[in-house]
């Protein structure tokens, strides 16, 4: 009894610490991070409706993975739980699953016709393309692992013989975050011919458009000096308003995204003050911006941006 009283005091301390920790880092909205139109106000009112109808997507299996895997990769959170449940809702929207419509923004983004190729910078465990992955093979009646969700769908979508394979390619600087995605594909049945995991920095040597793009940068504001490592900091380290590697990052989702109809994710929080990004992205570069999940987390808000190409990206010769 005495030693399970200690134990729980210094683990109760332990987690006091880490909070206290990340709330000088993240304290709660201040009044200059509200939104300065109606508009804007407006569509994070709809994100946060969207995220408490939206059913909740199916995390891929991390079985293989150990907590000392956590100790040089970002462990899932409710960041990735966001921004998977927000893919889900794309792709439920395209498989004529949502029923009740919020506003005009609730139409298909993603058509499974036009999904050929997929990027994720800063992939982590790599969970949130593995399970866009798993989704899109049960929709054409591929087979997935450990996905009740993706396997409930198998019955509606054609046997993928004879269709082009979606190429999935994943991005980090951590080496570890390269082969820890590669595992999770595996573990979940991605064979590993269509997942690509690349150690570079951001997109730096992904040259073809994508049709989806994922980014959970790291947005937590710090000193920024502490951006730029090769390990678990770099999960997390976002420098001035946490936007640091999230504004290096803009250019490269202007580049990449397929015209049309590509379509990214990208994950925000209030501190990342998010309406400005909406207008950098559409002043300088014609990408429509909005919130698309949002819900708050502990002591901060999480938004996932939806964002899509108005022109097609001009390439230099």
């Amino acid at each position: 009894l005495f030693l399970s009283l200690f134990f729980n005091n210094v683990l109760l301390l332990f987690f006091a610490d880490g909070y206290k920790t990340m709330a000088e880092h993240h304290p709660l909205r201040t009044p200059d991070q509200d939104p300065t139109t109606q508009t804007y106000a407006q569509l994070n009112a709809n994100a946060e409706k969207r995220s408490k109808s939206c059913r909740s997507a199916q995390m891929p299996s991390l079985k293989h993975l150990k907590m000392r895997d956590y100790e040089t990769v970002y462990e899932p959170s409710d960041d990735t739980y966001l921004l998977i449940d927000a893919i889900g809702y794309d792709l439920d929207l395209m498989d004529g699953q949502i029923a009740s419509i919020i506003d005009r923004d609730d139409v298909p983004k993603l058509y499974r016709s036009e999904i050929k190729r997929t990027c994720e910078i800063g992939c982590g465990t790599g969970v949130p393309s593995v399970y866009l992955a798993m989704r899109l093979r049960a929709m054409t009646g591929g087979k997935t692992n450990n996905c009740n969700e993706c396997n409930a769908d198998t019955t509606k979508g054609k046997n993928d013989n004879g269709r082009e394979s979606i190429m999935h390619y994943v991005t980090d600087i951590n080496p570890d975050a390269i082969r820890i995605a590669k595992w999770t594909a595996e573990v979940n049945g991605i064979p590993l011919e269509e997942f690509h995991a690349i150690q570079c920095d951001l997109a730096s040597k992904i040259n073809d458009p994508v049709d989806v793009l994922i980014f959970n940068p790291p947005y937590v504001p710090t000193p920024d000096e502490e951006v730029g490592s090769n390990g678990i900091e770099a999960s997390w380290a976002g420098g001035k308003d946490g936007r640091v590697v999230l504004d290096r990052a803009l250019s490269d989702i202007s580049r990449l995204l397929a015209f049309p109809h590509g379509v990214a994710y990208v994950v925000v929080v209030d501190d990342n003050y998010p309406e400005e990004l909406a207008m950098i992205m559409n002043e300088r570069y014609e990408i429509k911006v909005i919130p698309i999940l949002r819900r708050r987390a502990r002591n901060e808000f999480l938004t996932i941006l939806r964002m899509t190409p108005t022109r097609m990206f001009q390439r230099k010769e």
